[in-house]
């Protein structure tokens, strides 16, 4: 028989450790939010147009910029950047046949003024299969307090007198 004795233990041991441990771990959280919060990227950062380079993939063109009327691309992308950029449904208008139905009324300058100032966009152009003339696009906004806005569209386009311009554009 073994005799058994009673050491008496310190009533601040236990709850002395708990602290310590409770200290530990939250300052392991604070040090992780501190690391998330310095790596993270800006929630309010969105692209700018040099993110959105003038590129040609294959038979893709992507870019935001003036664009001109030397092709269905060219036109496509000068009548988004007269949209987004210039904002002027008059330099709009330039792209597009006089046939058009975008071409008429007030309404394409109300769809720009629609539209925040300081909204960044891409282009995305496809040909479609059946004719060289019509192009998958895809146009996306970049806002800054909201995801990106996706609206894919098919765009028609024709020649007019050497210059290319954009006769139709439709959802798709």
């Amino acid at each position: 028989m073994y005799a058994q004795f009673d050491t008496p233990k310190s009533p601040n041991r236990r709850p002395h450790r708990h602290r310590w441990i409770a200290a530990a771990v939250l300052a392991a959280l604070a040090a992780l939010a501190a690391a998330a919060v310095a790596t993270a990227p800006n929630g309010s950062a969105r692209p700018t147009e040099s993110e959105c380079e003038e590129a040609t993939f294959a038979d893709t063109v992507t870019g935001s910029g003036a664009g001109d009327a030397s092709s269905g691309p060219a036109a496509i992308l000068g009548f988004n950047h007269a949209y987004y950029v210039d904002r002027s449904a008059e330099a709009a208008r330039r792209f597009l046949t006089v046939d058009s139905v975008l071409a008429t009324g007030d309404q394409l300058q109300a769809g720009i003024n629609a539209v925040p100032a300081d909204v960044r966009h891409c282009v995305s152009i496809s040909p479609l299969t059946g004719g060289s003339d019509r192009w998958a696009v895809t146009v996306t906004e970049y806002r800054p307090t909201i995801e990106p806005w996706i609206a894919r569209q098919s765009v028609t386009t024709r020649s007019v007198d050497g210059a290319t311009l954009i006769s139709e554009i439709t959802l798709a």
